[in-house]
């Protein structure tokens, strides 16, 4: 018996709708429905391992801005978000920051930093 699911692609504006057929222990059988080869690609790993770049803010001390955007400096598993969430709740930093600095280095042992998106100054 086999399922069917759907995955849009977001690798280009047309957002295609790729359909990737299952057999019963979760194995891709076939992909159909994306109109380029990246969107293909795209699926089979959307499918198998999701990741996201995670992006937040974390509160500041002694300063007259209150939280600092921040963003993970690679992707990192989907199923870590929550995860990181947490320790990014708990960060709270002190001027002066650059662009680029690293908040939290390692998230979560992957390998990917947390780092400012903007400057902070005191």
């Amino acid at each position: 018996m086999t399922r069917e699911e759907t995955i849009i692609c977001v690798g280009c504006p047309l957002g295609c709708e790729i359909k990737l057929i299952l057999s019963d222990g979760d194995e891709v059988i076939e992909v159909g429905g994306n109109k380029c080869k990246e969107g293909k690609q795209y699926a089979l790993e959307e499918f198998s391992n999701p990741v996201r770049t995670l992006t937040a803010t974390v509160l500041t001390k002694d300063s007259s801005q209150p939280l600092l955007p921040v963003r993970t400096s690679k992707p990192i598993l989907k199923t870590l978000l929550r995860q990181g969430m947490s320790i990014i709740a708990e960060t709270t930093v002190k001027p002066p920051i650059k662009m680029d600095d690293v908040i939290v280095p390692n998230l979560l042992d992957t390998g990917v930093d947390v780092i400012a998106t903007s400057d902070l100054r005191s």
